[in-house]
This record gives C-alpha cells, structure tokens and sequence, in this order.
C-alpha cells in the first residue's frame, strides 16, 4: 500500500537525481533515509512522508507540484549527439539528457500560446543510416546545399545561432557542469524538431560556433542512425568526423576562404580569424581537408601553434562575442510583458520553478524582473 504524498511521481524525483548528478545512495543520505525507501520512490512502490517530501523539492529547488506533474508518454526519447561523447562520463550524459527532457517541456509549454518559427530542415531524410555510406564528397556538398537553401551565400556566417533558429531549431545555452561535454544534440518526436544544447560552461565564441555547425551537421547527415550505431567505436568515430568536416565546410566553404588566404602561415590565419570567426586550429584542419597542406606541412603548423601557446587561448578568443540564443527568452518575456502570464503562472502551469526557469534556458536576471507599471498621463490639473 502506498503512503506518504498522494499523487506524487517517483519518475520525477529520478529525473532530478540524475539531473544533480547524484546516486541512490547519496540522495538517502541527504534525505536520512535508506537506499532502499528511495528505490521505492522512484518506482512509484511507495511515495515519501510530508518531511521527506519537504527535503525533497527544497534540496531539487523545484516547487512541490513539479513532483506531483506526469511525464508525457508521448515524448519518445531521441538519438542524442554528444560533442566529446568519447570522454564524457555516463553521468554526465544521463545529466544532459534530463535536462534537455526539461527544456523540451517547457518548449511545448510555451508552444501552446506562441508560434515559433517552421522547421526548415531540407533533405534530412535523403542520407542513409548506415554512415559508410557517406562520403565526405557528399559531406561538403551537403553544407553547401543547407547554405544554399537557407540563402547565406558564401561569405562569412554573422551570427550562426540566429540563423538556426529562424528556421526552426531550438538552439539553448546551458551550464552542463561537464568539462568533457561541449554540446549535445537531436530530433525530437513526435515534434520533428531540431534540438542544441551548448555548454554555456565553455565561454569561447569560435569554439562555441564549430560546436554548433558540428551538431547541425548530425541533425543533417544522421537522423536516420540509431543509438546501437554510436555504441561502436568506429562508427562512432566516422559519424563524429562527418559532422566536423559538415562544420568545417558550413563555416567555411572552399572557394571564398582560399580566396582569402594569401599565406599558409600562422599569422595569414590569425588575420582571417576575426572574418570568419572561426579557431585557427579549424582552418588548420580545413586547409588539410582541402588538400591545400599535406601531412608534413600539417605537422609542422601544428606545432607552431602549440610552441605559441594557442591550444587553451588564441588570439582574439575574448573579444569576439559569443552569440546567444534569443528564442526560448524572448517567447518567455513576451508571455510576460503581454500580461498573458506572469512568472508565477508559467512556473506553475510549466512544472518548473523560477530557479529553472533561469537555469534551463541561461536566462538573465532581467528577463524575470516584472515589468513597469503602466500610468496613465492625465492633463495637468491647476488648482483653483
């Protein structure tokens, strides 16, 4: 017979252990409760006394209704592409993977009273599951088609986030206290909507935009590969090189960046750097890519690099700005400064404190500061 808090949701309380990064055994210990009454929680044998359950959202920073909220069965769960899946931990990827759950909620939440930009995806289904069958031949020619049709031209991309998200993905800076994981991404279903998380941990522009063209480059090439796929070492290995030579060629197509390089030298690449605004070490390997350098010469430029201390920090990292997603906040500010809802009525409609509200979507302080009151002018008054 189950006791403690009716209604309670033993699937939350999993998500938000795994989304603190914490075990069954730590999480009784906080609680002072046993290994095995938290087990029992989870699987919905039993449900926690109104003490524990106290410790339970106050330790989550949830309000107590999110553990009272079901969990939509309809959202399968998607192949998800991690950016440093190699070293990343297991914990570290489960952490990810709820927290993109969260974020997806409250996406279709605020769906629900705002239209968000079409998802303009061309050809995403046209690339087999089997990566063998993509040449990198097909690779390059697949970047240029998505600039192609998204009418980009062949220059420099301004600002690769917003032009993301105007057609369609869901793009959102999020702290995934991860040093090995960079950014994550996948389709959603039954939405058939592309998601990125990009570790807002990571704070270098340049990088930050190879780790988003990396991932649209698996939201292109691989929807079709499954899980079982990532699982093997060289396959892996293959789809992870595929998305960086998509991002490589996204960022910087062939003719217009040769054209620019007067010199394969360090300095001739540091210049182009703030054109381009990508690293020196992506030119590096797109220079070889193209067959432009070979081994030797690689080697060589590499080593330069390095002897100049560049592999942490190269120049110009701290002052091209990095670029910010505006989506996800300007739909939640919009709710507010319409009055359609206030903060309060999102946090409870949604499921998600204020504090996650924040935390998901790295949304600045100001977006949840009430607006100003509305006065109205009247003439002036003189007194008799």
């Amino acid at each position: 017979m189950i006791t403690g808090t009716p209604g309670f949701v033993g699937e939350r309380l999993t998500q938000s252990r795994i989304a603190m990064g914490l075990t069954l055994s730590a999480l009784a210990e906080l609680l002072s409760v046993s290994r095995q009454a938290v087990s029992q929680y989870e699987k919905g044998v039993d449900s926690p006394r109104d003490e524990v359950f106290r410790k339970i959202y106050t330790l989550f920073k949830h309000e107590p209704h999110f553990f009272l909220r079901s969990v939509d069965p309809t959202l399968l769960p998607p192949v998800l592409f991690f950016r440093s899946m190699a070293t990343a931990t297991k914990g570290a990827r489960a952490k990810a993977e709820v927290r993109k759950l969260w974020i997806r909620e409250l996406v279709n939440y605020l769906t629900d009273y705002l239209n968000f930009p079409e998802v303009n995806f061309p050809n995403v289904e046209e690339y087999p599951a089997d990566p063998n069958c993509i040449a990198m031949e097909e690779v390059e020619v697949a970047a240029a088609g998505l600039r192609k049709a998204w009418n980009l031209g062949s220059g420099p991309i301004p600002n690769l986030v917003r032009i993301m998200e105007q057609n369609g993905a869901i793009v959102v800076r999020h702290p995934l206290d991860a040093d090995t994981l960079d950014a994550l991404s996948g389709w959603t279903y039954p939405e058939h909507v592309p998601y990125v998380l990009l570790n807002s941990d990571k704070d270098c522009s340049v990088r930050s935009r190879l780790d988003l063209a990396h991932e649209l480059g698996h939201l292109i090439l691989h929807r079709k590969i499954n899980s079982t796929v990532l699982r093997r070492r060289e396959l892996f290995n293959l789809v992870e090189s595929q998305a960086f030579r998509f991002g490589a060629s996204f960022l910087l197509p062939q003719e217009p960046f040769l054209e620019d390089l007067y010199s394969v030298s360090l300095d001739a690449l540091k210049v182009l750097k703030q054109k381009w605004k990508v690293s020196i070490a992506m030119m590096i390997e797109r220079l070889k890519h193209l067959a432009v350098i070979d081994a030797e010469q690689h080697r060589r430029l590499r080593i330069n690099y390095l002897a100049r201390h560049w592999g942490k920090q190269e120049p110009f990292d701290d002052e091209i700005p990095i670029e910010q997603p505006l989506l996800i906040p300007s739909a939640l500010r919009m709710l507010v400064d319409q009055r359609i809802q206030s903060v309060e009525q999102i946090s409870i409609n949604s499921g998600f404190a204020e504090h996650w509200l924040k935390t998901l979507i790295n949304a600045p302080t100001e977006l949840f500061t009430p607006p100003p009151v509305s006065l109205k002018v009247l003439p002036f008054r003189k007194m008799g």
